[in-house]
């Protein structure tokens, strides 16, 4: 399943993909210029949307508490909380190795790295069409004097990509390491929580970000083919001796 996305798209995901180490894996299927590769999931059959509870209504007292709160997160930023914002913006395995140590890398598990990959190509894909249908506006589309730290997307806010990334590489790295599960589900609240400080998304779209990755997740542990995949990665962590990380 490929489909052709937009340039707003194309550079909401260039923002998560900043960084990205580059590996030779036959299992994987880069994602060619301007798409994103479907392995386990039909996005279009999942559709995000029907199933996450709305945002709120424009001009409710519900959106102005949300912008708020995102006010009050970019008025309190420090310069700690912009070299994290910096380091979070790849999507990919090598975020955790704060939680799970250094030998989670793509250069020392590749197969690991890979179905990270595919995991959030799948999980982009969905989240992209689900903001396409939800169409919430930005933060800083209304109140452009925000004082974002970063890339401002032209994609949609509802839900955040990153938080829904961050929730759904914890649900799978916390198959292959259960003993950090606590420590991956903590990690990926913070690096959601990234999004509001830096001023692109509402606190309301963290949660639906979670609420996401919990369904796509339960979507990913039912197909054959993720589980094949998934044992591979478990295989790979063993032979490393790296399931007991740090």
């Amino acid at each position: 399943m490929r489909r052709r996305i937009t340039g707003a798209e194309r550079r909401a995901r260039a923002a998560c993909l900043a960084g990205l180490v580059v590996f030779a894996l036959p299992a994987v299927a880069p994602a060619a210029a301007g798409t994103l590769h479907s392995t386990y999931i039909d996005p279009e059959v999942l559709a995000l949307q029907r199933v996450l509870p709305p945002p709120p209504e424009a001009d409710s007292e519900m959106q102005r508490a949300d912008l708020r709160a995102v006010e009050a997160a970019v008025g309190a930023r420090t310069p700690d909380d912009e070299r994290r914002i910096t380091a979070n913006l790849p999507c990919t395995l090598d975020r955790f190795t704060e939680v799970l140590g250094p030998a989670f890398t793509a250069r020392a598990m590749p197969v690991t790295a890979a179905l990270i990959e595919r995991v959030f190509q799948d999980g982009e894909l969905a989240v992209l069409a689900a903001k396409t249908a939800i169409g919430r506006p930005r933060p800083y589309t209304l109140e452009p004097d925000l004082a974002t730290y970063g890339h401002r997307s032209d994609s949609t806010s509802y839900p955040s990509g990153h938080a829904t990334f961050g929730h759904l590489a914890a649900t799978v790295l916390a198959q292959l390491v259960p003993a950090k599960r606590r420590a991956l589900f903590a990690f990926a609240v913070g690096y959601g929580a990234n999004r509001m400080i830096a001023g692109t998304h509402f606190p309301s779209d963290l949660e639906a970000g979670r609420i996401a990755a919990a369904v796509i997740a339960e979507a990913l542990l039912r197909d054959p083919r993720f589980q094949q995949d998934l044992g591979r990665a478990r295989a790979e962590i063993a032979a490393a001796g790296a399931a007991s990380a740090r």
